[in-house]
């Protein structure tokens, strides 16, 4: 049998034929997910552990150290990477490439399991989690003020970031660049010797009332101490209202007697910044399988009602759009499909 015989004396039918496989292809090209990055399984963990009150080396000895020694026991192991901090680790666990992903996942969550047993009571988190394309930013915006303070900077942070939460296909909203808040607690060494009270009596009652995981430092000149969330501290003014002492004639001496208690954004780590200027930046990221078209229309009319309460001192910037690249990337598909039509 001729097919081009039959196909040619048949026109009707070829041009039905051609007519729905062009719709088919063009039902494709607008409803498939749109996004910059392709999901796909990089063979990356990362492990978070939090130990409340422990230092580096205790937490390297009696955490890192037991967990490497297993995950190193793993075939196609590649590296990890342990950083400690404040009663924090964070690890990374690297693969080769070529890897079932899968697999190494349910391995490495296997041995973490098998070690909790062993690992000290006071490690109250130990998470395992994989790293996934759909981490990877779409928007990056950013708020610019040389004049507002951080505390407000990072209120309309925090409301630009209930606000984009509540889009369905967004997968995490995070706020970045903000400086840790620091309790800095000034002590009157005058008033404390009228009162016979001795500094390691007033530290080791602010301690005893702070207990859980850390959130930023008490400045006492020479030395630095972790404030802990989650604790008996909830506010500036708890920490001012702890008692430091009582007499028999029921005086009570609280901190706020003997020393001047606020907040600080001194000792920051790192600066934030939009083309010179300070700033605080919010940053989205999309779920798997979305169209980042629609995804960012639906934020940009978040974004516009957002930007119309903001201040004369605070400025809305985009400083990353993953949409644009997108955008260009299908017009230069588009019109190589047309040409294919074409011919």
């Amino acid at each position: 049998m001729n097919f081009n015989r039959f196909f040619v004396k048949n026109y009707q039918f070829t041009l039905i034929i051609f007519a729905a496989v062009l719709l088919l292809g063009l039902n494709s090209l607008f409803n498939m997910p749109r996004s910059e990055d392709p999901p796909f399984g990089a063979p990356m963990f990362s492990i978070v552990g939090v130990y409340p009150g422990t230092s580096p080396r205790d937490m390297e000895e009696l955490v890192v150290d037991p967990i490497e020694e297993e995950l190193y026991k793993l075939e196609d192991i590649k590296k990890i990477e342990s950083t400690i901090r404040d009663g924090l680790l964070v690890m990374l666990v690297e693969f080769n490439y070529g890897v079932n992903v899968d697999n190494k996942n349910n391995d490495v969550i296997r041995e973490i399991n098998k070690l909790r047993r062993d690992l000290p009571d006071g490690l109250i988190r130990l998470d395992v989690k994989r790293a996934a394309s759909s981490d990877v930013a779409i928007l990056q915006t950013a708020l610019v003020s040389e004049t507002a303070s951080m505390e407000e900077l990072n209120r309309y942070a925090e409301q630009l970031e209930k606000n984009i939460e509540r889009i369905r296909d967004i997968k995490w909203v995070d706020i970045q660049g903000v400086p840790d808040q620091l309790v800095k607690i000034e002590i009157d060494l005058e008033k404390m010797a009228q009162l016979n009270l001795g500094l390691n009596q007033v530290l080791g009652l602010i301690e005893a009332n702070n207990v859980n995981i850390p959130g930023g430092d008490i400045d006492l000149g020479a030395r630095t101490y972790n404030i802990k969330t989650q604790s008996e501290y909830r506010n500036l003014a708890d920490i001012q209202n702890t008692v430091i002492s009582s007499s028999s004639t029921g005086n009570i001496t609280h901190l706020r007697d003997i020393a001047n208690v606020y907040m600080s954004e001194e000792n920051t780590d790192h600066l934030a910044r939009f083309n010179g200027r300070r700033a605080i930046w919010v940053v989205s990221a999309m779920k798997d399988q979305r169209n980042i078209i629609e995804v960012r229309n639906q934020m940009e009319d978040i974004l516009q009602s957002f930007e119309q309460q903001l201040p004369p001192s605070i400025e809305m910037e985009q400083a990353f759009d993953q949409e644009k690249g997108v955008k260009l990337r299908l017009a230069g598909l588009g019109r190589d499909f047309a040409i294919a039509i074409f011919l």
